[in-house]
């Protein structure tokens, strides 16, 4: 388990962040057991996280203490309680309160969101050292998502074929929330070509997914863990 607990010496607040398991784990030597019982971290109300259960089968939420799994069922997916579920890779923390910040029209795809958020955090006088959780809210213009169901019997991992693992699509002018993790040290719980882990849901959590793409996002909300004192 890895632990990035506050840092007194820092003039900027740390979050506290756990993951379990990591995709350098994954991808470079194949393991998908489990490494934690989501049920150990039940009845914690503050609590966020995201990532795939054991033997990547399925995409994991936690979302104000409430988790949810969505798996691949035939031809269609569905969505269970994600406490009864073990993951193989999970990062997570825990935010009592959250500011918003609106996202400006000179942001509108996901690749433009990674420096924004640094920078916004950065603001709001948050450690981007370190990880740290975000949520993002609103109505993207498209969003495109993938559930992954991985092979068991395949032994090489890429990217490319964990995107298509299991079933993609998307949806358009939707209701959307987001979570995310900013990672900055790739490889742990974000891919090699980026610090962000984001999982889409929908409000009525029906549906948990990796996010692959996110476009017209000017004018949604994102939100960083609150913190006492802010860089003007």
């Amino acid at each position: 388990m890895t632990l990035y607990a506050c840092q007194t010496d820092s003039p900027a607040s740390t979050i506290p962040v756990e993951s379990v398991g990591t995709l350098k784990q994954i991808m470079h030597q194949g393991d998908i057991s489990a490494k934690i019982n989501l049920e150990t971290l039940a009845n914690r109300p503050h609590l966020y996280g995201l990532g795939a259960a054991e033997n990547l089968k399925g995409e994991i939420l936690i979302w104000k203490g409430e988790a949810y799994l969505t798996t691949v069922a035939g031809s269609g997916l569905a969505t269970y309680d994600g406490f009864r579920k073990q993951a193989s890779l999970l990062v997570y923390s825990e935010v009592a309160q959250w500011d918003s910040i609106s996202i400006p029209e000179t942001i509108q795809q996901l690749n433009d969101l990674e420096s924004f958020i640094i920078e916004s955090a950065a603001k709001a006088n948050i450690d981007t050292t370190n990880p740290f959780p975000f949520l993002i809210k609103g109505q993207p213009a498209t969003l495109n998502w993938h559930v992954i169901d991985w092979d068991i019997n395949d032994t090489i991992h890429t990217h490319d074929k964990h995107k298509n693992a299991g079933m993609r699509s998307g949806w358009k002018n939707m209701p959307t929330e987001i979570l995310g993790f900013f990672g900055p040290t790739p490889g742990v719980f974000t891919h090699m070509d980026s610090k962000l882990h984001l999982h889409a849901t929908t409000p009525d959590r029906r549906l948990v997914a990796h996010l692959d793409g996110l476009d017209g996002i000017a004018g949604m909300n994102l939100f960083l863990p609150a913190v006492t004192e802010k860089i003007q």
